[in-house]
């Protein structure tokens, strides 16, 4: 379905209403309050965004987007409000949640790769806020880093700065307070640049770029996989996107990691819309850059072997996904009454 990438899409007034059951009594209908409950609205739709418990805080995208300037502020204190822009917004059609992505517009805060060959790839900060109406997500700030030279996000959940709130009152109050150790940035930014550095030195035969995106990303052929229909079509759609991305960072960066890497972060950036892609692009940046950590230790590794680390991947994610689908999903009632 087509995705909300625009800020005006989403920077809508919410409101709160009360919630309400209709029972059917022989003398017509009669309308019980449900106190512990209530509905956030799109006030410019109407649209019943999701119905929360009595506790919930409520936090608009516009509010969000302000405690996320302030969240630059207090990570990067060294700056300006007026000096980070807004450069990705992504929401699913219904506006229940969104992502918004903010990046610092000069290079003051930039820090170079040096690869093998001398030439510098330059990677510079962004900050991304979610927000959501349903009590699905959390109310959150990610701080990660981007490819500039084709602005490719990508988090890394394992070491990377994070603030995360649940959508309570007793937890956001009104108004959120950063913190943050001093180091901590500058020691990420260390071991990130030692983690592609690692990515660099392990060498990938161009045939193998394709099974390994298709494993970090968990992309998978339909099941059964019947010639001559739309799915059927689609698989050969993204095969063919993926080939094209992997000859072109092959051909620019080598027969390395770092270059598969680069693939994956452009596609889990700009996924396709696409019957075999299930994931967004915030959950597709996550898987990637929690392979860049886990990955980086693997290829290190003196007995590393690519086939035989792609074997276990395969397993790693059937096993999942196997576990997930075993896994009994919550009733509509107690995941909106989550938070």
């Amino acid at each position: 379905m087509p995705r909300l990438t625009k800020l005006d899409d989403v920077l809508f007034p919410v409101a709160e209403h009360p919630v309400f059951v209709s029972i059917t009594e022989k003398d017509g209908e009669r309308r019980l309050a449900v106190p512990e409950k209530k509905a956030i609205l799109n006030q410019k739709t109407n649209r019943v965004l999701g119905i929360v418990s009595r506790g919930y805080r409520l936090v608009s995208n516009r509010e969000a987007l302000d405690m996320a300037h302030q969240c630059c502020r207090t990570v990067f204190p060294e700056t300006q409000t007026g000096e980070w822009d807004v450069n990705a917004i992504d929401a699913p059609s219904t506006a229940g949640y969104c992502h918004i992505d903010l990046v610092h517009n000069s290079a003051a805060l930039d820090f170079s790769f040096v690869p093998a060959a001398e030439r510098p790839d330059v990677f510079g900060p962004f900050i991304r806020v979610t927000n959501s109406f349903n009590g699905m997500r959390a109310l959150g700030f990610d701080i990660g880093f981007y490819r500039k030279i084709c602005k490719n996000g990508m988090i890394v959940p394992d070491t990377i700065i994070r603030f995360k709130f649940s959508h309570q009152q007793r937890e956001i109050g009104e108004a959120i307070q950063f913190e943050i150790a001093k180091d901590k940035l500058s020691k990420f930014k260390t071991s990130f640049t030692d983690s592609l550095a690692g990515l660099r030195k392990c060498t990938v035969p161009r045939p193998q770029f394709e099974p390994l995106i298709l494993g970090v990303l968990s992309l998978r052929p339909p099941q059964p996989l019947k010639s001559d229909t739309r799915e059927a079509k689609d698989w050969d759609t993204l095969g063919k996107h993926l080939g094209e991305l992997s000859t072109r960072y092959a051909g620019e960066l080598g027969a390395n990691a770092y270059a598969v890497f680069n693939a994956i972060t452009e596609f889990a950036s700009n996924p396709l819309e696409n019957r075999c892609v299930h994931r967004d692009r915030h959950s597709l940046q996550r898987l990637a850059g929690s392979w860049l950590t886990s990955f980086t230790t693997e290829c290190g590794k003196p007995d590393f072997r690519l086939d035989g680390y792609l074997t276990e991947l395969a397993k790693a994610k059937t096993t999942a996904e196997e576990k997930t689908l075993r896994t009994p999903s919550s009733g509509v009632g107690e995941l909106f009454a989550r938070n």
